[in-house]
């Protein structure tokens, strides 16, 4: 997977209310999974899930940058700093994906951002039941994917819905 830095895309980051960025909208939810919109991207729709650890994992498109992002933010990272550089891998069993991840803290919540153009990821990430997500530091998250690929189908419903990007 060919993942980047995105620094000009941390705007999309919003965890639930007490994260919620201006101009994100909600709209709608497919099972657990919100399904939410960010103008600041060129109107990028994104999946968000609140797990019961604390952790609040997004997914979405970044149409301004012909792309999509993954993102995890929980209060307990605290090792996390804002603009660290480090890497995530994502170990879907028999498909790994790797790249580059910049840490990130939204209204006082740490956590990371990575960037993607290949959209095997999001193909991987909606038939599968979990992914384990695991960081510069070794440690890692086990993020239970139900109703994903629902939710991405959501996603992909409303990004139809929204302004098309001049090339």
């Amino acid at each position: 997977m060919k993942v980047f830095l995105a620094t000009a895309c941390f705007g999309v980051l919003s965890c639930g209310a007490a994260l919620a960025q201006d101009g994100v909208s909600s709209w709608g939810n497919s099972g657990d999974w919100d399904i939410m919109v960010d103008p600041d991207v060129g109107h990028g729709c994104f999946m968000q899930k609140s797990f019961d650890d604390g952790t609040v994992v997004q997914v979405g498109a970044v149409p301004d940058r012909q792309g999509g992002f993954f993102a995890a933010l929980n209060a307990a990272w605290t090792e996390i700093t804002d603009g660290q550089e480090g890497v995530l891998t994502f170990d879907f069993g028999d498909a790994k994906f790797a790249g580059d991840a910049l840490g990130v803290i939204r209204h006082g919540v740490p956590g990371g951002y990575a960037f993607f153009d290949n959209p095997k990821f999001v193909d991987e990430f909606g038939k599968r039941n979990a992914v384990k997500v695991t960081g510069k530091s070794g440690q890692s998250i086990e993020v239970d994917l139900k109703g994903s690929q629902k939710a991405i189908a959501a996603v992909r419903a409303c990004q139809d819905e929204q302004p098309k990007q001049e090339p």
